[in-house]
């Protein structure tokens, strides 16, 4: 147990150091150093001054002259509103001599010495010009090398940009993450997607068919026939609607058809293509019953949660950012779902049980009009009295309630109340109300059965009749949840 605590503890000290690290420290840096802050550094000059030997790339006796620059990123949590910007480091040199004996190496590697980059990090700066996009939140090193007879003068600065995509990566895959499990059973969205799909297959299919007249794998002769006859088709594509037009004309149509042809055509193409989606739809996604089945709902729902995934992980440059965002999206997306089930079944529940409890009023406090005294007089003298009498019974003042009653049904048929206030109310147990119900069924049913219509009309409507499976069978069928917030 101590040794678990021990690792525990440890475990969480070493997390604890990485997210400072990450979210709160700065970069170390050393006097020889230059520093470079994100929105606070306009731009910084940089002249390569020290001397370096037996840099890889290079000949082991050559000197260069080599400069680090360290660039300290954005505080992630200061600066969210930069979720979807980039950081465009830009670098520019000014020399009398040749600019390709300037190397950059972009990296991360605060122990590697100056100017010891891997060969292969090594990047040219071409034209006097060199350019790299990072995070604005991350800390990285840039190295510059250049030959010991250049005097070279570089200009260092960032440029902040936002890509308005990234936004749309973000939003679009929340949303497809929280809806991945409504989407799965939806018919109208298997419909909608198998239909769009289809459009766009008769689309290529129709491309497919036009590229098989390509002369493809036939000699250079040919080729040449075809791409002449490809640029004169290039050439004259801005007069074939007018040769159309004309052709059309000499036909007896009138110019007013090119239109509608064309609109026909597109339209044809666009309903092959949908009847494709849904022949697909009904073979291969609905059952025999018209159900969705269910292992193709469960491999679209996670194929639409990993889609989203994907998305969001591409809504920012920075890893960890999108990795929050992720995490954050799954949380919240798990939360509204329990937030929105439970409202619903409070709203579902809400309107009988305020039936239920007008119901109860009304009867608790309704006013019972009492049997008439000429009612009273006759039902004496009336010689089927004594029937009657044995079957109604008159309520005492201390009743509550001031009319007639009905005397108590048979032993069998008699079912104690557990909701109105009646003489032979009682609490029944789960297992008593489980049996009461059971016997109940099994009575109706048997009474049912036993009358004289049941038998002409089972016969008549046998094709319709359907014995479902068992509940306990029915809980194998059910598709497992692998997590629980999906």
């Amino acid at each position: 147990m101590d040794d678990y605590l021990r690792i525990r503890n440890s475990g969480v000290v070493v997390i604890g150091i990485i997210l400072l690290h990450l979210f709160a420290f700065s970069p170390l840096v050393s006097s020889g150093e230059l520093l470079f802050v994100v929105r606070e550094t306009k731009e910084l000059q940089v002249t390569p001054s020290v001397e370096v030997k037996g840099s890889p790339g290079l000949k082991p006796d050559r000197t260069v002259l080599c400069e680090r620059i360290l660039i300290h990123g954005l505080r992630r949590f200061k600066h969210i509103d930069k979720y979807a910007h980039s950081l465009k480091v830009m670098v520019n040199a000014s020399t009398a001599g040749k600019t390709s004996n300037i190397d950059v190496c972009f990296h991360r590697n605060l122990s590697r010495a100056i100017g010891m980059c891997p060969q292969s990090r090594w990047e040219k700066v071409s034209k006097g010009s060199w350019v790299q996009t990072m995070s604005p939140f991350d800390h990285k090193v840039l190295d510059v090398r250049v030959a010991s007879s250049s005097k070279v003068a570089l200009g260092m600065s960032a440029v902040e940009e936002l890509f308005i995509y990234r936004i749309v990566f973000l939003i679009l895959g929340a949303v497809l993450l929280a809806s991945a499990s409504t989407l799965s059973k939806s018919l109208a969205f298997y419909y909608s997607s198998a239909m769009a799909v289809g459009i766009i297959l008769v689309v290529l299919l129709v491309l497919f068919q036009g590229m098989k007249l390509l002369p493809t794998g036939r000699s250079s002769f040919a080729l040449f026939i075809y791409s002449s006859l490809l640029g004169l088709g290039g050439f004259l594509l801005r007069y074939i609607p007018g040769l159309f037009q004309s052709l059309l004309t000499e036909m007896g149509i009138d110019e007013e058809m090119y239109t509608p042809v064309a609109i026909f055509v597109g339209a044809f193409l666009s309903l092959g293509g949908a009847f494709f989606g849904f022949w697909t739809v009904r073979k291969l996604i609905l059952t025999e019953d018209g159900s969705i089945d269910i292992s193709t709902s469960l491999f679209v729902a996670w194929s639409i949660r990993i889609m989203a995934a994907v998305l969001i992980l591409q809504s920012s440059v920075d890893p960890l950012l999108a990795g929050g965002a992720l995490i954050f999206v799954i949380l919240m997306s798990s939360m509204l779902k329990k937030i929105t089930r439970l409202k619903f079944l409070l709203r579902v529940f809400e309107i009988p049980m305020n039936l239920l409890l007008v119901i109860w009023e009304a009867i608790r406090y309704a006013d019972v009009p009492s049997v008439p005294g000429y009612l009273h007089d006759l039902m004496r003298r009336s010689p089927d009295a004594s029937e009657f009498r044995n079957r109604v019974t008159y309520a005492s003042q201390s009743g509550g309630i001031n009319g007639i009653r009905e005397s108590p049904p048979s032993e069998s048929d008699t079912f104690p109340s557990s909701f109105h206030r009646t003489p032979e109310r009682s609490t029944l147990t789960k297992e008593e109300w489980r049996k009461l119900t059971k016997d109940s069924t099994t009575k109706a049913v048997q009474e049912l059965v036993s009358s004289p219509g049941f038998g002409k009309w089972a016969a008549a409507n046998a094709d319709r009749i359907n014995v479902i499976p068992r509940k306990e069978s029915s809980n194998t069928d059910r598709p497992r949840k692998w997590l629980g917030w999906f």
